[in-house]
């Protein structure tokens, strides 16, 4: 089926969710929407629950916005907490586990999007160093998890971004990030990527091709096809956080030159 590609704003609070054994799964940008690059997803796991998964042909990134818990990539066992991101190689047997009290809740991307039939169980695997796996290269690609608070910020103008993944950690077709956007609005732009953005914190308005489309709030979620000139303004007295994946991988700062007409 072939979907006309166009910027889409959606709201998280009004997606469908798919029930899981101790929690819910919601696609945030999938194909349905028109992505051909780029597909994401909000998690929630009860406390004392668990999801194991796998899935080839494409990667994937995740970060915590609430809970505590464990990510176990093959062998490698990551704690994660609020702020943390962890990259998932093509092919890994994966886990989320909620260790804590309260809900866990993931925002993740995979790159490129897949069947939805393509995700399939996995049995746990053992926590056993040394243990590897046939479907991924672990001598060339590795489970990573970067916290960002320790990850230095890129001043972009007034805006700021903190790149957590990349092909710098081995994440060969996606690039995650977090940005934050000062109360005012950016130029309009286009980016050589399709992106999938997630509103973390603050208040603003999304602009699409000098028309306002929409107000964001946390929980809002966008949809940015290679080339369509967007910008999102924050309207609020505080600075406004955002979450963002996209695909091919490369910079935050990459634009595309502005169109002559």
């Amino acid at each position: 089926m072939s979907v006309q590609q166009r910027a889409r704003l959606r709201q998280q609070r009004d997606l469908p969710s798919r029930a899981l054994d101790g929690g819910r799964l919601q696609w945030l940008v999938d194909r349905d929407i028109g992505a051909e690059h780029v597909m994401a997803y909000r998690l929630t796991l009860e406390p004392d629950s668990s999801e194991t998964h796998v899935h080839a042909g494409a990667e994937e990134v995740l970060y915590v916005l609430e809970g505590n818990g464990e990510v176990r990539v093959e062998a490698a066992t990551h704690a994660v907490s609020p702020g943390r991101a962890v990259f998932v190689p093509d092919g890994a047997e994966h886990s989320y586990v909620n260790t804590g009290p309260t809900p866990l809740i993931i925002v993740g991307a995979m790159a490129p999007p897949v069947d939805l039939d393509d995700i399939r169980p996995a049995m746990p695997r053992l926590d056993l160093a040394g243990l590897g796996s046939s479907d991924i290269d672990e001598a060339t690609v590795k489970p990573t998890m970067m916290e960002e608070a320790r990850v230095t910020p890129t001043l972009m103008g007034e805006r700021s971004f903190r790149v957590l993944v990349s092909p710098e950690v081995g994440c060969r077709r996606m690039t995650q990030f977090t940005g934050v956007i000062p109360t005012g609005r950016a130029p309009l732009h286009a980016h050589p990527h399709e992106e999938a953005v997630y509103i973390l914190a603050g208040t603003g308005r999304l602009w699409i091709e000098g028309e306002p489309v929409g107000e964001l709030s946390p929980g809002s979620v966008v949809f940015f096809p290679i080339g369509v000139r967007h910008t999102l303004e924050n309207t609020g007295p505080e600075d406004m956080k955002v979450l963002g994946a996209f695909s091919p991988a490369g910079s935050p700062e990459a634009k595309l030159p502005p169109s002559r007409s």
